[in-house]
């Protein structure tokens, strides 16, 4: 992301037009729908005011933390980070992801299919397709996938040490998962 030009306004107000990639556009579209905001724009200042924040606390010295509920009863005290756009979000983040916790995995699945997003994705990667190729060729609604490859954007950690875990699973059962040498 990087900021190509300021221009004032007649409203004492400052106009940044900034350079986003197409992911990241992507994904500020989809958050800008999903979230209570009106605009791109209301989300873009939302997600300033919390950089603003986490600098300000940084600068006081004070460290900024990630802990789960369970853990927070046990810290004596804190601050807490309050973006209400994120609120809704907490409670219905995807409309076309669902868990599956009997799975015994903690990524997504694909609403409708038995389809982890890692899945769809390396499916994706492998075949070089597109995001309406990948839509059409598994008979997926296109806003389905583009909200996979959000959510693996999001989780790209968490998928990618599934696969490896699943991958040493079924090495360990003794089943091969890298093609063997392939006569010329």
């Amino acid at each position: 992301m990087a900021v190509s030009s300021i221009e004032k306004s007649t409203t004492k107000k400052v106009r940044v037009q900034v350079d986003l990639s197409e992911t990241e556009v992507s994904l500020l579209q989809h958050l800008a729908n999903r979230l209570a905001v009106r605009s791109r724009a209301d989300l873009l200042q939302q997600a300033y005011g919390t950089f603003l924040w986490v600098l300000n606390e940084l600068l006081a010295g004070r460290h900024i933390i990630s802990v789960d509920s369970e853990n927070m009863q046990k810290l004596d005290k804190f601050k807490e980070l309050s973006v209400p756009a994120v609120v809704p979000l907490l409670f219905d983040q995807y409309q076309f992801l669902v868990p599956k916790p009997e799975s015994g995995y903690k990524q997504l699945y694909l609403k409708g299919h038995n389809l982890r997003v890692g899945q769809l994705i390396y499916k994706m990667r492998a075949n070089q397709l597109t995001d309406e190729e990948a839509a059409l060729d598994m008979g997926l609604p296109l806003a389905q996938v583009r909200e996979a490859q959000i959510y693996y954007q999001i989780n790209r950690e968490l998928i990618e040490q599934e696969a490896k875990a699943e991958k040493q699973r079924l090495q360990k059962a003794g089943v091969q998962v890298e093609p063997g040498n392939l006569p010329r």
